[in-house]
């Protein structure tokens, strides 16, 4: 059961003593993934507190840490935290390299959802996809490149590493929109949904869904019309909420399932997942998963900071007690409460008792 979390903002200024450290080791421009005014102070006051990791310094040398968060990439950080480990090992490291390199490519990104329980029963798929490697195919045979998939299409880059192009997608609607494609590239079928995206964020054993913007449908029509564009890029609009108004929420119990299996399927604690709902000619509901993300922005996700706190002071649980004074709460870890009161933050606090609710923008 989640523990009540007092909301008292007075609390912030006082001097608080912390019983652990969680060491949290992302680039910088990451940090704001969960390290917020309003997660600090919540934090400091029950205990614990945030410091940054200095990727430059070995990290068997920093510390020490009861926890260790992670979102970084590539053999030297692995080879860090396996020295670390080997040091440290009743540390626990949320979430393992290994686990998370195998949803870093977009093509094996997918893999983990064909084998749930859920997936098997038909009540949740993914779309056809490809990945095309020569560059010469998408100019030459195309029809034996897209091996049978329908149009349209959206083309991804493989790698998901967190970089602007890697969120350089692209709409195909027909045959010559392929032609100049960079290479190697995922093709995935499109699959109308009514320009609605489900964001589901994973907490551990906590799910909490969310509506986003989505591409709207595609007309058969449009794929016939030779004076329209082939191809179309498109930014990422899954950070606005549907232009169309509330949307009908998949059934909570449903989401739960979903992201409790693949979590455990992928063997991580911290994700978040992009979920679709297209319906067939007699409207019938299908479920789509169309992406798969490691330690996504929590600060998006609405009252994550007692969720994401109760996550990490289980995983803290039965480690030994170390109190020391801990002069501003969140030091070492971004801005304090004071710090966020200068600069004309204002800390957004869940009230004693209060769950995180789904919006239904």
């Amino acid at each position: 059961m989640a523990e009540h979390y007092s909301s008292s903002p007075a609390a912030a200024d006082q001097t608080h003593a912390y019983t652990y450290t969680i060491g949290y080791a992302m680039l910088p421009n990451k940090h704001d993934t969960f390290v917020q005014p309003s997660f600090v102070d919540l934090a400091a006051r029950h205990g614990v507190r945030l410091a940054a990791v200095d990727a430059s310094r070995p990290l068997a040398e920093q510390g020490p840490f009861d926890l260790l968060v992670h979102k970084l990439y590539g053999a030297p950080w692995r080879a860090q935290l396996e020295a670390f480990s080997a040091l440290h090992p009743g540390v626990p490291v949320v979430d393992p390299p290994a686990a998370i390199e195998r949803i870093l490519d977009r093509f094996t990104i997918l893999d983990a959802v064909a084998g749930l329980a859920v997936s098997r029963e038909g009540a949740v798929a993914t779309p056809k996809q490809i990945i095309v490697s020569d560059a010469a195919a998408l100019a030459g045979d195309v029809d034996a490149a897209v091996a049978g998939l329908r149009f349209p299409l959206i083309a991804k880059p493989v790698e998901v590493d967190g970089s602007a192009a890697s969120h350089d997608l692209c709409l195909v609607y027909r045959r010559e929109g392929l032609r100049g494609l960079h290479t190697p590239v995922v093709l995935q079928e499109f699959v109308n949904h009514g320009g609605v995206l489900f964001k589901v964020y994973v907490v551990g054993d906590h799910a909490t869904c969310v509506t986003r913007s989505s591409l709207p449908d595609v007309a058969e029509e449009r794929l016939r019309d030779p004076a329209a564009d082939a191809a179309a890029p498109f930014a990422n609009i899954s950070l606005l909420p549907p232009a169309g108004g509330a949307a009908e929420m998949p059934p909570q119990e449903f989401v739960s399932r979903v992201a409790g299996e693949l979590r455990r399927a992928l063997g991580l604690h911290l994700i978040n997942f992009d979920l679709i709902r297209a319906r067939d000619a007699d409207g019938n509901a299908k479920y789509f998963i169309l992406d798969i993300n490691y330690c996504p922005g929590y600060s998006k996700m609405p009252g994550f900071e007692p969720v994401l706190l109760e996550f990490f002071l289980e995983k803290l649980r039965g480690r030994p007690v170390r109190e020391q004074p801990c002069p501003v709460a969140g030091s070492g870890s971004g801005l304090g409460a004071a710090e966020a009161s200068k600069a004309g933050i204002e800390p957004s606090f869940i009230t004693s008792g209060a769950q995180p609710k789904q919006i239904q923008a």
